[in-house]
């Protein structure tokens, strides 16, 4: 016997809810599977190029998670040992010196394995021995760009004591501090090195001319954080180590470009001079994301010299997790 009309009115409602239920539970589980990484970087730029690939391309949550990139200046460090930031980006001495002093923070993972940048000074000055007795900016008092700077000078018989320092942490301030004539001249990455040239500063030269094996940004987590969400942290590497791979790739140049544009807010051609300069010619983003004995070494003795640390040198495995790189970056 067929079915009545208001049984047939029943089975339809009861599909309708049915499926509606259905929808929302996999709505909830699709909300729970997604973890949020709270990821504190200096400003937005080149040296965030692998998140903004992976962030267009989907594959931040296609491993689960949910990127969310704030812009916290210098104070990345003491963010992520307060546990307000899961994962940061900075130079190394940051994170080392924080660990050192008890801080839950972890390297995981090396960023830019090349310091990208250049030295430019006013018209005046024409050679690196010129800036005895100048005023230069650089990113801090312990910032990484300090030991950069000390070994750039000692190239042309300076020493970091006949200068004197202005302190800006984004390149974006320094370029403003040497334009307004503020500093005699000024360490600067991309974009405003290709300004500076242009509005007839003088170029001095590139660090990596004279400082070899040594990093510029690293990753570190809060490692209370990392300990219990291994599975985001392992995602968020998979998703970024594939974003790299694709950035090298050439035939993906004008795609990267318009990524870029879009977070940087920078000028197209801008755009395209930094990434020729910092993927064709320095290939400045780590290829692996590992930092080797040899780099650690470079980097401690860098510490050492900014007196954060004295020998003996602790274990590498004191102040870097290498695991989470091993297991995803493939």
């Amino acid at each position: 016997m067929a079915p009545t009309r208001p049984i047939l009115r029943l089975l339809t409602k009861f599909t309708y809810v049915f499926a509606a239920l259905t929808m929302l539970s996999m709505g909830a589980f699709s909300a729970r599977a997604e973890t949020k990484i709270v990821e504190g970087i200096v400003s937005h730029g080149a040296l965030q190029w692998p998140e903004y690939i992976a962030t267009e391309l989907g594959w931040f949550k296609e491993n689960g998670v949910d990127v969310d990139m704030i812009v916290v200046g210098g104070g990345s460090a003491q963010q992520l040992a307060a546990g307000s930031l899961n994962i940061a980006t900075s130079g190394f001495p940051d994170f080392i010196r924080a660990t050192n002093q008890g801080a839950p923070i972890k390297i995981v993972m090396n960023g830019t394995s090349v310091p990208p940048y250049g030295v430019y000074s006013k018209p005046a000055i024409k050679k690196i021995s010129d800036l005895k007795g100048k005023v230069i900016s650089i990113g801090g008092t312990k910032d990484v760009t300090l030991i950069y700077m000390s070994a750039f000078l000692a190239a042309g018989g300076v020493k970091a004591s006949d200068v004197d320092f202005h302190y800006a942490k984004a390149t974006q301030d320094r370029f403003a501090a040497l334009i307004s004539g503020a500093v005699d001249a000024a360490i600067l990455y991309p974009p405003a090195t290709f300004r500076a040239g242009a509005q007839g500063f003088t170029y001095l030269g590139e660090i990596d001319d004279h400082l070899k094996g040594f990093p510029f940004i690293a990753y570190a987590v809060n490692t209370e954080w990392a300990a219990k969400n291994r599975a985001a942290m392992l995602g968020y590497v998979k998703a970024y180590g594939r974003a790299v791979r694709w950035l090298y790739d050439p035939a993906n140049k004008e795609k990267a470009i318009d990524f870029l544009v879009k977070y940087s807010k920078q000028d197209r051609k801008d755009t395209a001079d930094t990434y020729d300069y910092f993927i064709t010619k320095l290939k400045a983003i780590s290829q692996d994301g590992l930092i080797s004995e040899q780099v650690y070494k470079n980097m401690t003795d860098g510490l050492i010299s900014l007196e954060d640390m004295k020998p003996p040198v602790p274990p590498m495995s004191k102040f870097i997790d290498a695991s989470f790189v091993q297991e995803a970056w493939k």
